[in-house]
């Protein structure tokens, strides 16, 4: 047996809409790849478009200690980077929420 390659397949349900993830194939080629997720996903016309890429060409986000989390820390966007918020307000001589 040839060897096959796996490809994702991702398919657009109407113009305009984003592209959802409709399944996985083996095929020997690319061309090959195309026929056939045309074949598999478009058997009652679901979708108006597809993408049929190598999952070789799939670049996955490295996961930080199990959880996928952004890039760049952002723990100013989180509720606990707020907490010292009121003592800084007593402290300038300001009232909570910035009304006096």
């Amino acid at each position: 047996m040839a060897d096959l390659d796996v490809y994702e397949v991702f398919g657009q349900e109407r113009p305009g809409a984003e592209f959802r993830h409709a399944g996985s194939l083996r095929a020997a080629d690319a061309e090959f790849a195309r026929v056939l997720a045309q074949e598999l996903f478009c058997r009652r016309s679901e979708y108006v478009a597809l993408w049929v890429v190598p999952r070789s060409c799939i670049l996955e986000a490295p996961r930080a200690g199990g959880a996928l989390g952004p890039a760049e820390p952002r723990s100013y966007r989180l509720g606990s980077g707020y907490r010292g918020t009121v003592d800084k307000w007593k402290l300038f001589g300001g009232e909570q929420g910035g009304v006096r």
